[in-house]
């Protein structure tokens, strides 16, 4: 009898199977949220008494009783922990059972930093996460290739054949490394401006050949010794013209001509697009191409001891003034120098404050000429005594605008005006040297730009 009913039940149990079959498997820690939740019974008869399903932390999310089948066709939602609860029952046979699953869904890795990047020098964006991603693939506008490190946690993306100063919104579309698609992301990757550059000389005429050539960029470039090098300098024959550059600033590049440029001629100046790129990746878009032209060769010479000045033309003195140089306490720089600023009118005032000694202000100085910081050559139409020191430092000469007291002076200052130009050179001597000679002066960091300062004593 025994072996009898051992064997019935071993049959009934092969013939009519009791339970349950669900999905996700209990345990499962990465288990795809869209596939939802099911639950099978297993065997003849065999039906669903009763299933739950709750969140981490208890909050229900489906529950049902009296079904032959259950299922939860919606997805649910990522990096969440389940408790799945399920009975069975079969009525003829007497049976229940109940299972206590629990699983995990995928996570949503977690990008680091924000939704807004630029790229960076080298027209890349890194994006790191804190798990591994499978594949990820980004779509809009902005071309980008895709560079994963050996950890999956890194993804480089490099930028080609983008417009500069743009913004470009970008969908991530991802996976997680079992293949699971996660719900896509956005970007917005914001390329770098352009650089821009100004040059002082683009279109000058007449120039002295002395004045410095300064290409003025927008902002700092990466490689700064090598921002020379893509610049050319030629005459219109297509020599090329010898000089040294040199940084003023951060962003400011200034050639020097050596011996200065050649007279009377033109000069071009060229550099190919994108030859700068800037610390935050932008280049030059439209190629450098500009030309000046430069005049005769003109030289001024001052001599301190004689108060005289003598203008030379092509090696030939073309005319001698008498001037007005510093008194003994505020004596006139020496050194060679150019002419950096020219003002047909200007008012010249001190350093000290009103009320504060030395203070002035004189309006209408004609024919200002800077050639060293604050100092410069100017009519003065308040004096007469030309041949003898008398000012604060600048190169008194004589004038006819403005004078009321002497009206027959020679006007000397306009005539030096008209006959000068920027750029040409400007020697300061305490006497005439046995052969008169002047050199350009290559410490342009030294000498301090109009508009910086107030103008210096007349």
């Amino acid at each position: 009898m025994a072996a009898t009913a051992l064997l019935a039940v071993e049959l009934r149990a092969r013939l009519f199977p009791f339970g349950m079959v669900t999905h996700p498997a209990n345990g499962a820690s990465l288990a795809d949220p869209r596939q939802g939740i099911t639950v099978e019974p297993l065997g003849v008869g065999t039906r669903i008494a009763a299933v739950e399903l709750r969140e981490d932390g208890g909050a229900i999310v489906a529950a049902a009783q009296g079904l032959d089948r259950f299922e939860l066709d919606r997805p649910l939602a990522f990096g969440k922990h389940y408790t799945l609860t399920a009975t069975v029952e079969r009525s003829w046979s007497d049976q229940r059972q109940t299972e206590v699953l629990e699983f995990s869904t995928v996570g949503i890795p977690t990008l680091e930093g924000p939704a807004d990047r630029s790229l960076a020098p080298d027209a890349s964006v890194t994006l790191r996460f804190d798990q591994p991603v499978g594949k990820l693939e980004p779509v809009g506008e902005l071309n980008l290739a895709v560079q994963p490190d050996e950890t999956r946690t890194a993804f480089r993306l490099s930028a080609a054949d983008y417009a500069q100063g743009q913004t470009y919104p970008t969908q991530i579309r991802w996976e997680t490394t079992t293949g699971v698609p996660l719900p896509p992301f956005e970007l917005r990757i914001s390329t770098p401006p352009p650089v821009s550059a100004e040059v002082n000389l683009r279109g000058a005429d007449n120039l002295g050949t002395a004045m410095p050539l300064q290409i003025a960029f927008s902002e700092p470039l990466a490689e700064r010794d090598d921002a020379g090098r893509q610049v050319r300098i030629q005459t219109q024959d297509g020599t090329d013209v010898a000089g040294r550059w040199g940084w003023i600033g951060k962003t400011r590049l200034q050639f020097t001509p050596r011996n200065g440029w050649p007279p009377s001629s033109v000069i071009r100046v060229s550099a190919e697009p994108g030859a700068f790129r800037s610390t935050q990746g932008g280049f030059l878009e439209p190629p450098l191409d500009l030309s000046f032209s430069t005049g005769t060769d003109r030289k001024i010479f001052v001599y301190l001891d004689t108060q005289t000045m003598t203008a030379v033309e092509n090696g030939q003195t073309v005319r001698t003034f008498k001037v007005s140089t510093g008194k003994p306490k505020t004596p006139t720089v020496t050194g060679s120098f150019y002419i950096y600023a020219r003002f047909p009118t200007k008012t010249m005032k001190s350093r000290a404050k009103k009320g504060e000694k030395g203070h002035y202000i004189v309006e209408n100085v004609p024919y200002a000429q800077y050639f060293h910081a604050d100092y410069a050559f100017h009519g003065a139409w308040w004096h007469n005594g030309f041949g003898r020191p008398a000012s604060h430092g600048c190169v008194n000469m004589s004038t006819q605008r403005h004078n009321a007291r002497w009206p027959q002076a020679p006007e000397d200052a306009g005539w030096l005006y008209q006959w000068a130009s920027l750029g040409v050179p400007v020697t300061v001597l305490h006497s005439p040297a046995p052969s008169a000679s002047t050199r350009i002066a290559l410490d342009e960091q030294r000498r301090e730009q109009p508009g910086l300062k107030s103008s210096p004593a007349p």
